[in-house]
C-alpha cells in the first residue's frame, strides 16, 4: 500500500517518470482483461473496487492534499446514489446523459452549502461539523420513507445512455458497467492530476502546509 501511495503521490506532484507511467498503464491493462479471465463474481467485485477507488481518490484529494480531515465525505457519495434512485423509474432505466449531471449537481449544491458552513471552523471542530452533517443526511434517509427508510433502496434497472430511441450503452449489462467504471476511474484520476498541477492545485496543497499564510 505504501508503494502504491508513493506512485500516486509522485504522479500528482511532479512530472511522471517513465516507470510511473509504465506501472499505471500495466494496472489499467490488468483491469481491462479481468472480464476476459474472471467469472461473474470477480467482475462484480472489481467493479465495486473501482467505484470505491474513485471515492478514495476524492477523499485523498481533500484529506491528503488539502489537509482537511472530513468525516462527512460519504454523505455526498450516498446523496448522489439516493438521487439516482429517486429519479429512476421502476420499469425502465433512466437516461444517464441527464441523470449523471443531475446527481452531480445535487451533491455539488449540498457540498457548497455544507462546505460554506464547515470552513468557518478548523481543527477538531471542522471534523465534528462534517460528521454532524453526515449524520443528519444519514438519519434523514434512514428515518423517512423518501428512499426506502431503514430497508434501503434498490435500482431495479440500471441507467442507459440513449439518443432519441437509440440505446448507445446499457449499464444493466455487467461487462458494459465494468468498462464504464474503469473509464470513469481513469478519467477521474487524470482530472485530479490536472487539478493538482494547476495553480489552484498549488493553493490547496499550500493550505495543508500553512493555512493561515495561504
Amino acid at each position: 500500500m505504501a508503494a502504491l501511495r508513493s506512485i500516486w503521490k509522485g504522479s500528482m506532484t511532479v512530472a511522471p517518470s517513465k516507470f510511473v507511467l509504465l506501472v499505471l498503464c500495466f494496472v489499467v491493462l490488468a483491469l481491462a482483461i479481468v472480464p476476459l479471465a474472471g467469472d461473474k463474481y470477480w467482475i462484480k467485485l472489481v467493479t465495486r473496487m473501482m467505484v470505491l477507488g474513485i471515492f478514495a481518490m476524492s477523499l485523498d484529494f481533500i484529506v491528503g492534499y488539502t489537509g482537511l480531515v472530513s468525516f462527512g465525505h460519504a454523505a455526498f457519495f450516498g446523496l448522489a446514489a439516493y438521487t439516482l434512485h429517486i429519479i429512476s423509474p421502476e420499469d425502465e432505466g433512466v437516461n444517464l446523459l441527464w441523470a449523471l449531471p443531475f446527481c452531480i449537481l445535487v451533491s455539488g449544491l449540498a457540498a457548497a452549502i455544507i462546505g460554506a458552513l464547515s470552513v468557518r471552523t478548523r481543527g477538531v471542530y471542522f471534523i465534528m461539523v462534517t460528521l454532524a452533517f453526515a449524520q443528519m443526511l444519514f438519519y434523514f434517509f434512514h428515518d423517512s420513507d423518501i428512499a426506502g427508510g431503514s430497508d434501503g433502496a434498490f435500482i431495479y434497472i440500471k441507467p442507459v445512455v440513449m439518443l432519441g430511441n437509440f440505446t448507445l450503452m446499457d449499464l444493466d449489462r455487467r461487462g458494459v458497467l465494468y468498462f464504464f467504471s474503469l473509464f470513469s476511474l481513469v478519467l477521474v484520476f487524470g482530472f485530479l492530476v490536472m487539478i493538482l498541477r494547476s495553480p489552484f492545485g498549488n493553493v490547496i496543497q499550500g493550505i495543508k502546509v500553512n493555512e493561515h499564510r495561504m
